[in-house]
């Protein structure tokens, strides 16, 4: 393995300066978080200027003294590359000049999307005004009125505190690096307290807009300023590494780009291989930790890239790449993967983990458009361990003999007569957890399996996820709009003095005839195509404009591959989409990841609801003889007829609760009842030794565990942006679905047909293997990732600034869609809510066409008879009464049939006579469907017929008439009846 790789070592010299430039990035758009910007922009009169906004400090902001060091230190390496001042970063971020100014406004003009380059007075229209300044998600989901409603950075106290922060940050920056320190975890503290999870700066740019017009209110200051500083970053390591740059270039900002970084490793094997949760969260935490310390070295020790995306098994960063000028491989960037890959196999094996990881670089780029090709790649190739020699350590010479660890499989435990005995580094593993939460570590989550299960001791795992992938390939973002063509021409009547050539009643097939009558010679000056991308004027021909607004945006053929009709097609598309730029992508990812934790905040909160308060608490029990306990151990044993777990803390003296005490206690007896119990308990890793210990004094909450006297009966497992993974009480899990149901039909409702929620419920009793029940929740995952289906319009309504849809699905049922069609302002919506049809041509003027023929209509424009495809969201539940039940092979359902299901069972709760009655009906209905159905699930009998038996069933033992009895069997018949029956009486053992 090479210990020296010279391209490194010049990285690490210029590690100041690159922090540096990086952190010029993150500040180089500052003077956009404050509130007479938007104001500005949402026609309210004044002067503020946002790229001089130091100028407008008293006393003024010093960029200069803050940054000066820098050029100080580095001026004779690269004396050509630096700008007049340090204030031309924040002043011409948007110009194109040569030197380090030209790699930031690289970045910058990447990140912020072609498709805001529109001449001011053409895109007047999309502005939005004060009263409705708002910020949306990335799906266009309305978040915020920022001056309505402003958070914290709006106000004159905000400004204050950011301009102290920036100071600050640019002052430690300073100190570090005039001191030259060296110590690369000084640096990380000091970026880390910059940007990180929890800082100010962060913060504050995540909460307020980088761009005000329509439909880029979807990406907020802090994606734009984050991603440009990562590229301007990349963009100068590039440079330092390249000894012939050419600095003087103005045409730099047109030729950089950049590759992708991307490290993965095989997550899934790992949580395959669990036994119990400890060794699956053990090992995450290790993966975790390697993962961290591949972006210490990629992010601060080399300085050579930043994190642009992030999940369990994979991580991409952004890279040097070379110039549009260097057709070939530069030489440059010779060695750099396989020295990447010898430190990431360094950091793995120090962590020991059993599995080699993944190192590659992509191709150069201008977008992060193949990112989800990357880690695809990274993903399947890790998928099954990488077969490479791998050097295992032994921690102890003793370990070396014995059984193979039941949870790695590679070493040995150590125990010739254990062989459920894992080995010194799984049993390290496995009580990383544990060590935590005494640490408390943990916040308020517990980590015992006791505590969350509910009053029957039973459990949930919950499994969601948002079908991501495609957006961040850029593939569904086709479906977006820019501007939309009839708009665009309504509002643009005159170009240069010229009426619009494009007819507004055909706009999409006239504005692509005019493309394609325009591409026998190129004219800089032409009205139509300098109007819809400022800087068509500044092209010199045709190829050159369509490689930088297609193929760097997109899946695209290349323009000697297409003749002039497709080209034509290519370029209209391109030009009114809404691109997948980098800040856009980096927005989704976070966008989807922080809709998840705004998920677990809320499954916090109802999985502790309990009208009995020892459901959230904990108590220590001091035993008489605290002799011969083993430090750190669970026990397990009974105490009035219920399961009781207890950890013994040696610092304590005595055994912490681990376990539901709402099933030990009663809500109104106090710890005291504790008081000289007797339990037998035995070591849950030699269950066939027994002891007895009397409790010798009940304390509530000791000094020294303080953050232990009350939890919250949830386990995180993953949160990540393709997957969410959390352990709930069985009896809360319906609450939760319902939550994120509930979340997923507001949140997303103008993209519901192709951004689909994903939700597996699995339930299981205490005593069921971990192992079983994470192998079913991947069978249940994998039975929801099922494709498109088209779906059939029945009737269209308009009411309330949104469209109401009545659809059949695929199954022939009929459901009913709410989608949002006006912005909170009151105009149209015209750039989120559009359907993928079935038509082979646009038919209404809104009406756009993919150049691979998909054409897509605006919901308004929905008739009767339409076809349009769909991504459903689907759910599957699961009761596992044993290990078996994790190769169920029931197929999901969609997800509003969950809540049909529920509203069933409530409706059963109002009418039923009792609930032996409905044991009797469950068990008719298991018994017809037994008779009734073949193997493969189809109905051997007329509709007719089944329907009819159901009725009679249904009168017979329930006894209901009217509304009640006709919504009954019509649930029958669609087999949500006996879900409901399975799922509340089986599963949650509810009763009426």
């Amino acid at each position: 393995m090479s210990t020296t790789f010279s391209p490194a070592e010049t990285l690490r010299q210029y590690r100041p300066l690159l922090l540096a430039v990086e952190a010029i990035g993150w500040f180089h758009m500052a003077g956009k978080a404050r509130a007479e910007f938007l104001r500005r922009q949402g026609g309210e009169g004044n002067d503020y200027q946002e790229r001089q906004w130091h100028k407008q400090e008293t006393p003024p902001f010093p960029w200069d003294d803050l940054l000066d060091w820098v050029r100080r230190y580095y001026s004779a390496s690269i004396s050509k590359a630096w700008p007049n001042t340090f204030a031309d970063f924040t002043e011409k971020h948007a110009g194109q000049d040569p030197g380090l100014l030209g790699l930031l406004q690289a970045g910058h003009g990447i990140v912020s999307g072609v498709e805001k380059n529109l001449p001011g007075s053409t895109s007047e229209y999309l502005k939005q005004y004060a009263p409705h300044m708002w910020l949306s998600s990335p799906w266009g989901y309305p978040k915020r009125n920022l001056l309505a409603d402003p958070p914290e950075i709006l106000s004159p106290q905000g400004w204050r505190r950011l301009v102290g922060e920036i100071r600050r940050v640019l002052e430690e920056l300073r100190d570090l690096g005039t001191q030259n320190v060296q110590d690369v975890a000084l640096w990380r503290r000091w970026r880390e307290s910059a940007i990180g999870e929890g800082s100010f700066i962060r913060r504050a740019f995540l909460s307020t807009l980088a761009e005000t017009r329509l439909p880029n209110n979807d990406v907020t200051l802090w994606d734009q300023s984050y991603v440009a500083a990562a590229l301007f970053k990349s963009a100068v390591a590039g440079a330092l590494l390249n000894s012939s740059f050419p600095w003087p270039d103005d045409d730099i900002k047109q030729k950089t780009r950049w590759r992708l970084l991307t490290v993965a490793i095989g997550t899934e094997h790992y949580e395959a291989r669990s036994v119990k949760i400890g060794d699956w969260t053990g090992a995450q935490g290790a993966i975790m930790e390697f993962f961290s310390r591949i972006a210490e070295l990629v992010e601060v020790d080399l300085a050579v890239g930043s994190l642009l995306y992030r999940d369990g098994a994979v991580v991409v960063f952004s890279f040097p790449g070379e110039r549009f000028d260097e057709a070939v491989q530069a030489s440059w960037l010779n060695g750099w993967e396989q020295w990447l890959q010898e430190q990431a196999d360094k950091i793995a094996l120090d962590l020991d983990l059993e599995t080699p990881p993944h190192v590659r670089l992509s191709h150069p780029t201008r977008s992060l458009v193949p990112m989800v090709r990357e880690w695809k790649r990274a993903r399947s190739t890790v998928a099954i361990p990488v077969h490479k020699p791998w050097n295992i350590r032994w921690l102890m010479p003793s370990e070396a003999r014995g059984h193979v660890c039941p949870v790695c499989g590679v070493r040995l435990n150590g125990d010739p007569t254990n062989k459920g005995k894992p080995c010194a580094v799984c049993r390290e593993r496995r009580h990383h957890r544990r060590d935590a939460w005494l640490q408390g570590k943990m916040g308020n989550d517990t980590v015992w399996f006791e505590e969350v299960a509910d009053r029957n001791s039973r459990l949930a795992l919950l499994t969601f996820s948002l079908d991501l992938e495609d957006w961040l390939s850029g593939e569904r973002v086709d479906s977006l709009r820019a501007q939309a063509i009839p708009e665009w021409v309504r509002f643009n009547p005159w170009l240069d003095g010229t009426p619009n050539p494009v007819d507004p009643q055909r706009p999409y097939g006239s504005l692509t005839t005019y493309v394609k009558g325009k591409l026998a010679s190129f004219d800089p000056k032409d009205p139509v195509l300098k109007n819809l991308q400022e800087s068509y004027r500044h092209e010199k021909d045709w190829q050159s404009f369509f490689q930088k607004v297609v193929e760097d945006r997109a899946d695209a053929p290349s323009w000697g591959t297409l003749n002039d009709d497709q080209r034509a097609v290519w370029l209209t598309h391109q030009l009114f989409r809404k691109l997948p730029s980098p800040g856009r992508v980096y927005r989704f990812w976070r966008e989807a990841e922080e809709f998840f934790r705004d998920l677990l905040r809320e499954f916090r909160q109802l999985a502790s609801r309990n009208e009995n308060p020892w459901r959230i608490r904990r108590l220590v029990l001091k035993p008489q003889d605290p002799s011969g306990w083993s430090d750190l151990t669970l026990y397990n044993g009974h105490w009035r007829g219920q399961p009781i777990s207890l950890l013994y803390v040696g610092s304590l003296g005595g055994f912490v609760t681990a376990s539901n005490l709402a099933r030990l206690l009663r809500a109104e007896e106090g710890m005291d009842v504790f008081q000289n119990a007797n339990i037998s308990l035995e070591d849950e890793d030699t269950p066939s030794q027994h002891r007895n210990m009397t409790v010798d004094r009940v304390i509530n909450r000791p000094q020294s565990y303080g953050h232990l006297g009350v939890y919250h009966p949830v386990i995180p497992l993953e949160v990540s942006p393709l997957r969410f993974r959390v352990l709930v009480p069985l009896e809360a899990a319906s609450g939760c679905v319902d939550l994120a149901f509930a979340w997923w039909k507001e949140r997303f409702a103008r993209v519901w047909d192709r951004l689909p929620l994903r939700v597996g419920v699995i339930g299981f009793p205490l005593l069921v293997p971990y192992q079983a029940v994470v192998e079913a929740a991947r069978n249940v995952e994998d039975a929801l990732a099922e494709g498109g289906e088209t779906w059939q319009v029945r009737e269209v309504e308009r009411a309330g600034g949104a469209v109401a849809l009545r659809l059949q699905r695929k199954d022939g049922r009929e459901t009913l869609r709410m989608v949002p069609v006006d912005l909170p302002d009151g105009r149209p919506d015209v750039f989120y809510p559009y359907v993928a049809v079935e038509d082979p041509k646009p038919r209404f003027p809104k009406d756009f066409q993919h150049p691979n023929g998909q054409v897509y209509r605006h919901v308004t424009d929905l008739r009767p008879g339409d076809g349009f495809k769909v991504f459903p969201a689907r759910v599957k539940t699961l009761f596992m009464e044993s290990a078996a039940a994790r190769f169920d092979v029931t197929p999901p359902r969609y997800l509003e049939d969950w809540t049909a299901m529920r509203e069933v069972w409530r409706l059963l709760q109002r009418v039923a006579p009792s609930q032996t009655a409905l044991q009797r009906l469950r068990s008719e209905l298991a018994r017809l469907e037994k008779d009734w159905r073949s193997a493969d699930g189809r109905l051997e009998a007329s509709p007719e017929l089944w329907e009819e038996t159901l009725r009679s069933v249904l009168a017979h033992h329930l006894g209901v008439h009217g509304a009640a009895f006709e919504a009954l069997t019509a649930a029958a018949v669609d087999g949500v009846l006996q879900w409901a029956l399975d799922w509340h009486m089986t599963a949650l053992k509810e009763s009426l």
